[in-house]
């Protein structure tokens, strides 16, 4: 069934996965960076794993960047 589907970023129309005549929206990787980069620090580290890190439902890993690095 999956495989029925395209999956487009909601926010650029690039394709994120799949070749099928249905489509359905998500968020690609470099749009989900994006939009982590905005949200404020201490929420990003609220759910951030203990390396440091945000898992999207991908699976891609996203390194939140530490204070010093922000500034």
């Amino acid at each position: 069934m999956t495989e029925d589907v395209t999956v487009v970023c909601a926010w650029c129309n690039e394709r994120v996965s799949g070749t099928g005549p249905l489509i359905s929206h998500g968020i690609c990787v470099s749009c989900a960076e994006s939009f982590i980069a905005r949200l404020p620090r201490e929420y990003l580290r609220s759910i951030a794993e203990p390396d440091g890190t945000v898992t999207l439902f991908s699976g891609h890993r996203l390194v939140i960047p530490s204070d010093d690095c922000a500034k």
